[in-house]
């Protein structure tokens, strides 16, 4: 378990006991998600591409491609998943860093004051607990919280009307996929 409050973020993972040092800032991150989800780079070559993220890239090629999708997820942020909002494989993405990106940098400089733009550096995880940390009053958090709405849940017909409406203009276009343990496994039989 990992502490903000007192704790450096980490420059790298673990790998078969050994430390290796990787790509932190959050804009290498958010490129990396984006190359999970584009479904026109066929896996061999995305898999490759992943190891771009290493300094020096660890001998078991699949335990590393693992390590960086557990930095990406920052699970050690988040103990027991307290304090992030859930997400299940089976369910829809609640946003996207390609299709939210307006309203995330909007978000960052309205809430923060911190305009991703001109920042040098952001280590991705501080980027991760500022963006979950966002006020529910932003665009961004807004879009989230409708996309995530499940209308069969909503009983009144005119409310279900009205948000389905707006889930539908709010619509990720896009589908995303995530790599799990048997695709990278595959990649490398």
């Amino acid at each position: 378990m990992f502490n903000s409050l007192y704790e450096k973020f980490p420059e790298g993972v673990w790998v078969e006991g050994k430390y290796h040092e990787i790509e932190t800032d959050f804009r290498e991150w958010i490129r990396f998600s984006e190359l999970i989800e584009d479904e026109d780079v066929p896996a061999q070559v995305k898999y490759g591409l992943m190891l771009q993220w290493y300094r020096d890239i660890p001998e078991n090629l699949e335990k590393a491609i693992m390590a960086l999708g557990d930095f990406l997820s920052a699970d050690d942020l988040y103990p027991n998943d307290s304090g992030r909002p859930q997400n299940n494989r089976n369910r829809q993405p609640v946003f996207s860093f390609q299709e939210d990106a307006g309203c995330i940098y909007s978000a960052f400089v309205e809430c923060y004051g911190i305009d991703l733009q001109k920042i040098s550096y952001m280590h991705w995880w501080k980027f991760r607990i500022l963006f979950d940390g966002l006020p529910e009053n932003t665009e961004i958090k807004q879009r989230i919280i409708y996309r995530s709405v499940d209308l069969s849940e909503i009983k009144d017909k005119e409310e279900r009307k009205r948000i389905k409406k707006i889930k539908k203009e709010i619509a990720i276009r896009k589908k995303c996929s995530k790599i799990d343990d048997y695709d990278i496994g595959d990649v490398f039989a």
